[in-house]
């Protein structure tokens, strides 16, 4: 099958970089599927899901914003966050959640809105990515 090779970058750390088969990422037009051989690219990403195939198997990164840039033989991911699944610990990310909420529920209109809604967000997508490799079919 054929690949291309996903670099998935943020300001502290290389979060993934192999070949994969497949990528949906966020983007603010709809979630965008790249194949190999896709047409070059330069979209901005939302908070969000991101989900690649690696060998046959659906790997699933949780980003909060960035851009993605698709080249004819690579594509590099720049976010300002990105966890892969299996390094969220989900009892952290409810944690947040609550707090986001407690915060949202006191912010009021202004800056504290807009902060407590983004923190809710990322909370909510870490939760997500972690329920999907809890429904991931064991061998």
């Amino acid at each position: 099958m054929k690949t291309f090779l996903l670099e998935i970058v943020t300001p502290e750390r290389v979060t993934f970089k192999d070949q994969v088969e497949f990528l949906a990422a966020p983007s603010y037009e709809g979630e965008l599927g790249v194949l190999p051989g896709h047409t070059p690219l330069l979209s901005e990403l939302k908070t969000g899901l991101l989900r690649f195939k690696k060998e046959g198997e659906q790997e699933t990164v949780a980003i909060s914003g960035g851009f993605l840039q698709i080249h004819p033989d690579h594509i590099v991911v720049l976010a300002e966050t990105a966890e892969l699944a299996e390094e969220i610990d989900a009892e952290r990310a409810r944690q947040a959640a609550e707090r986001a909420k407690s915060q949202l529920a006191s912010a009021g209109n202004g800056p504290d809105l807009a902060v407590a809604e983004a923190a809710l967000r990322r909370a909510l997508i870490r939760l997500r990515a972690t329920e999907r490799i809890q429904r991931k079919p064991r061998p």
